[in-house]
């Protein structure tokens, strides 16, 4: 009786951390599923000649350029960019300043999506850590009284 009441318990913590991962998800970069990507998130990885060229306009050493697709044109395309990675790794955010990219400096092009894979790994390991954090430190529940008593009377007076 005593541990299906916890498990009442417990049972909020795990609503709360269900509501709170159902609003929130995992994103990945993947191949597009159809060619027009106008309005979509994307991922634009450059070529050698394609981040000296662009130097001027994103930075140096740039591996990758990010953010929402205006344009495709048949020659080059127009992004709002939120973001470029750098060849050693380094990140930087921009504010949806527009660049223009010719195709011939893009040696791929990868759409953001949602990720049903890594979002359901992520609540299930976040799941099994608050569970883990309850049942370590969430004890009883109550404080004890002086005398070793609940505080409920039933210890001495």
């Amino acid at each position: 009786m005593h541990r299906a009441i916890s498990r009442l318990k417990s049972s909020p913590i795990i609503l709360v951390a269900a509501a709170a991962l159902s609003g929130t998800g995992c994103y990945g970069y993947y191949q597009p599923v159809n060619s027009n990507l106008t309005g979509h998130q994307i991922q634009l990885s450059l070529t050698d000649s394609g981040a000296v060229i662009l130097a001027p306009q994103v930075g140096f050493g740039i591996e990758s350029v990010d953010g929402k697709l205006v344009t495709d044109s048949a020659a080059r395309y127009i992004v709002s960019v939120s973001g470029i990675r750098r060849r050693d790794g380094m990140e930087a955010d921009w504010r949806g300043e527009p660049v223009y990219i010719p195709h011939a400096l893009v040696s791929s092009v990868m759409e953001r999506r949602f990720s049903r894979a890594r979002t359901t790994l992520f609540a299930v390991a976040t799941t099994i850590a608050l569970a883990t954090v309850k049942r370590a430190f969430g004890g009883a529940g109550g404080a004890t009284a002086p005398g070793g008593s609940t505080g409920t009377g039933g210890g001495p007076r």
